[in-house]
């Protein structure tokens, strides 16, 4: 498979948020420690659902090969295929910043994205879009438009 395009873009607001919260947290324990298990439970709680956020979404990987754009989250348990063969059209788009991160439900689609405004958007063959958000949007749309162009067929690129 000629790879195109491989960027890992990271996640740095979240990271610093994340780590903010759990230092706060661990701040919270060491001075109220007297408070009891329950305390204890909930702020260790409050801890794994940090550790479980930064190893989900602390990172977003898209490649463009020949036949499709494919993406993941972290160490890759959240993974998405975009199959060119499915795509009608591409272009570069900017997110609204109440868009979010992670994986997002939006007008017509999904958004996967992990920081930042800029996103490449697809536009499938059944209306759906899938929104891609990136650091290097002119690079990635480039490698898009590049692989759509040598699909066989006809395939519309915006």
């Amino acid at each position: 498979m000629n790879e195109r395009y491989r960027h890992t873009q990271t996640a740095w607001t979240l990271i610093v948020l994340v780590v903010a919260i759990v230092l706060a947290e661990l701040i919270h324990v060491v001075f109220t420690a007297s408070q009891g298990t329950l305390s204890l439970a909930l702020s260790g709680a409050v801890v794994a659902i940090a550790a479980v956020m930064l190893t989900l979404f602390s990172t977003l990987t898209v490649v463009v090969d020949d036949r499709a754009l494919r993406l993941w989250f972290g160490f890759g348990t959240l993974r998405r295929d975009i199959m060119f063969a499915d795509v009608t059209a591409a272009g570069k788009v900017r997110n609204h910043w109440y868009d979010g991160w992670g994986v997002r439900v939006i007008p017509r689609g999904r958004l996967y994205n992990v920081g930042g405004l800029d996103a490449v958007e697809l536009e499938m063959d059944n209306g759906r879009v899938v929104r891609v958000g990136t650091d290097q949007p002119d690079v990635l749309l480039a490698a898009v438009k590049a692989a759509l162009e040598a699909q066989p067929g006809p395939c519309g690129v915006e």
